[in-house]
């Protein structure tokens, strides 16, 4: 099993990890393998490993606005964060990725604001400079279908991790007449036959 990245779980390749499997039976362990961060496309891995090491030394992130304010605004910029975001890296939070990628705004602002507070002397009371970067408020926005979030996948991780495409037809190709590719080559010459798969371009030639 192929897990997405997480910014809690995650190394900075990838590692395999065990997860747990539910049901009426005992807790049992599966093996799998967990997405590496520096694997993620627009992340980089020195970001990554300066995202690992502030988790190593001030534990788990707890929320999009502590994953800003404990890393430098170089290296926590937009760009990264969209992409941590719509390849699963916050699942964690258990809000829509839609909905998080909403907030990536308001956690930046955040976070500059702390900053600015800690340069200027404004520690909070308990000694905890993170404690005041309170979670974002939830946004109503659209939740992104099964496709889109699979598409941002492939995008980012250069695979399908949470599904496939064709999860949804896979009764319809299991059961039709479909030649897979590696038999093709035992075909006669002019053989005609039929595939399955998903067109993701059209060029147009005139």
């Amino acid at each position: 099993t192929i897990l997405p990245p997480d910014v809690n779980r995650s190394g900075l390749k990838f590692v395999p990890e065990s997860e747990p499997v539910g049901g009426d039976r005992p807790p049992q362990q599966e093996k799998a393998i967990r997405f590496g961060l520096a694997a993620i496309k627009n992340v980089g891995q020195g970001a990554m490993e300066l995202a690992l090491r502030e988790r190593e030394q001030g534990g788990d992130f707890k929320s999009l606005e502590d994953f800003c304010s404990r890393l430098d605004s170089r290296v926590a910029n937009r760009k990264m964060l969209e992409s941590l975001v719509k390849c699963g890296a916050f699942d964690f939070l258990q809000r829509e990725r839609a909905e998080l990628f909403a907030c990536i705004e308001d956690a930046l602002a955040a976070s500059a604001a702390a900053l600015r507070d800690r340069m200027a002397g404004q520690v909070s009371l308990f000694g905890d400079e993170h404690e005041h970067v309170a979670p974002s408020r939830k946004r109503s926005v659209s939740s992104w279908s099964d496709r889109e979030k699979m598409s941002y996948e492939k995008e980012l991780l250069g695979f399908y991790v949470t599904g496939h495409p064709l999860d949804a037809y896979a009764q319809v190709i299991a059961n039709g007449k479909y030649q897979t590719i590696a038999s093709l080559t035992e075909l006669s010459d002019r053989a005609t036959f039929r595939v399955a798969g998903a067109i993701t371009q059209v060029d147009k030639k005139f």
